[in-house]
């Protein structure tokens, strides 16, 4: 696998700190598209966020290793390979609006007792809430832009889960240059208090989602670079779910 060079200030919390240059895993897309794609609504399209969540589980719970039309289950080494390219038309869309119109959120209705990504707290499963018919990654992905800026928090870490995931590092980005990130943000937003780490946090992560590059060489003007080579936003959505095996990470 190709990789691309970002600048991990993102990894970086204290006032004046100087990014370093890492070599990060290159797939990545953004909340709005995970969340238009968690579903299969209309024909030919392709349930991606879902499909990348059951592929995780398979490599670190033995949970249904089997192939489907888009991910293979390698039983030498216990990875997953997935191949979304071309990635479809949005499946999800309705389920998107509908989410943030009834206030469904990843506070407020997600089941108990599941296996899945663990994000804020809470657990994004593949198991629907009983007499909900919007999936908990949709719940997780599509909320309205204004309100609660955790719940604005756990919709950007869920993105950058899944984008971990397929590029091979874990629900929590072990071994990317996100993982520091993605876990002190993941503990901001369960933390009481820490409203200015948590906005914070919802701005790196979407600049990493979006295939930025968060520079600090400023502390007092903090800003996304866009103009990365070889953005993870441009790479295809190809990737090989790490698992237990020879050459995986354990990620239990």
């Amino acid at each position: 696998m190709k990789y691309t060079t970002l600048f991990a200030a993102c990894m970086v919390f204290g006032v004046g700190s100087m990014a370093g240059q890492v070599n990060a895993q290159e797939i990545c897309r953004t909340a709005g598209f995970w969340g238009t794609h968690a579903g299969e609504e209309k024909p030919g399209s392709v349930n991606i966020s879902e499909e990348v969540i059951r592929a995780w589980l398979s490599t670190v719970h033995s949970y249904d290793q089997t192939v489907t039309e888009n991910c293979a289950y390698n039983d030498q080494d216990g990875s997953v390979s997935c191949n979304f390219e071309p990635p479809g038309q949005a499946g999800s869309p309705k389920a998107c609006r509908d989410a943030k119109k009834n206030d469904v959120t990843l506070f407020n209705n997600f089941p108990s007792g599941f296996e899945g990504l663990q994000i804020c707290g809470q657990v994004i499963s593949l198991q629907e809430q009983t007499g909900s018919e919007i999936p908990p990654v949709v719940e997780a992905l599509c909320v309205s832009p204004d309100g609660d800026s955790k719940i604005q928090l756990g919709r950007q870490l869920t993105a950058a889960a899944l984008n971990c995931l397929l590029s091979g590092g874990g629900e929590d980005c072990t071994g990317t240059p996100m993982e520091p990130v993605f876990a002190a943000c993941n503990n901001s937003c369960t933390a009481q208090g820490q409203d200015d780490q948590v906005n914070t946090c919802i701005e790196k992560l979407d600049c990493f989602n979006n295939g930025g590059r968060w520079n600090e060489d400023d502390p007092l003007a903090m800003y996304c670079q866009m103009d990365v080579a070889e953005s993870c936003h441009a790479q295809p959505l190809i990737g090989t779910v790490a698992g237990n095996g020879p050459g995986g990470p354990v990620l239990e």
